[in-house]
């Protein structure tokens, strides 16, 4: 049996998030795993670099549960700020693939959308204790 596979930060900074979701969210098998481990991390990484916090992608969770993709997609502004709007539309417009309205397809996706908060909560407590510095793509392996 093997261990976790450790991936520094530069490395899953690459991951196509959008095409982890579209796969991730057609079948539960390794594509849901990889959707809920690096993809969740690698989203938590590009919301760290535009400065979204947790909340907000909490709060996101909690429209997609009560209203579901295509209702959070129709939202203005589903984050504060260009930027986060168009890197969560591009998450949820992935996830909704096929097209057609699908309850526990959203349930999924809310449950991703806090699973990536949690990444970011964790990353920005580790820096705050630690002094780590935040990733950014020119960097190599930061917390």
């Amino acid at each position: 049996m093997s261990g976790p596979r450790i991936r520094r930060d530069e490395v899953l900074g690459e991951i196509d998030i959008e095409a982890a979701i579209a796969a991730g969210m057609a079948e539960p098998d390794e594509a849901r795993s990889a959707l809920f481990s690096a993809a969740a991390v690698a989203a938590a990484l590009r919301a760290d670099e535009l400065e979204v916090a947790p909340y907000p992608l909490e709060f996101l969770a909690g429209c997609v549960r009560a209203v579901g993709l295509q209702g959070a997609l129709e939202l203005p502004e589903p984050l504060i700020g260009e930027q986060p709007t168009e890197l969560v539309r591009g998450w949820m417009s992935a996830a909704r693939l096929p097209r057609n309205p699908d309850a526990l397809r959203d349930q999924l996706f809310a449950r991703w959308l806090d699973a990536v908060a949690v990444v970011l909560t964790a990353r920005r407590h580790v820096r705050a204790t630690t002094g780590a510095q935040k990733f950014s793509r020119g960097d190599h392996g930061a917390v």
